[in-house]
């Protein structure tokens, strides 16, 4: 059964907000139709579909304990995390949001330590800042420098 999971930050009369509902289990073998993040962890997104960004920034927040969620199964079978819904409810969008409360349903519901990512509220810039466990940057391949363009 899906466990719920709550994620408010309020700052400056800013705020950002999303509900969670999920679950996870061990498989012996890969579920269909999951997202595999890393080896032996795979994220199920929720039957009615999501916002690509949303699917994508929650992948991110399961890789933020991969090492963590990878010993949990040692080698026995397939880790899924379930998401079984995701709302923005009542606050600003920002997909980004998703890896955070994904978070932190990992920290309340496995027991896992917190990660450290946060979310910071710039009122001058009028500006969330979001940073990333330590100094990730999401979605960033480490690629090999641009070579210099002929004139």
């Amino acid at each position: 059964m899906a466990e719920p999971f709550k994620y408010r930050y309020m700052s400056g009369g800013m705020g950002l907000a999303a509900d969670i509902s999920a679950t996870a289990y061990e498989a012996d073998s890969p579920p269909p139709q999951t997202l595999r993040a890393y080896g032996r962890l795979h994220l199920s997104l929720p039957a009615g579909g999501l916002y690509w960004k949303d699917a994508a920034w929650l992948a991110f927040g399961m890789s933020l304990h991969t090492h963590e969620l990878i010993a949990r199964v040692a080698g026995r079978g397939h880790l899924v995390l379930e998401v079984a819904s995701l709302a923005y409810p009542g606050a600003d969008y920002r997909s980004e949001v998703a890896a955070l409360a994904l978070d932190g349903w990992i920290h309340q519901h496995l027991r896992l330590p917190p990660c450290g990512s946060a979310v910071r509220h710039d009122r001058a810039g009028r500006r969330f800042t979001f940073d990333w466990a330590g100094g990730e940057t999401p979605f960033a391949d480490d690629l090999p420098p641009l070579l210099p363009q002929p004139e």
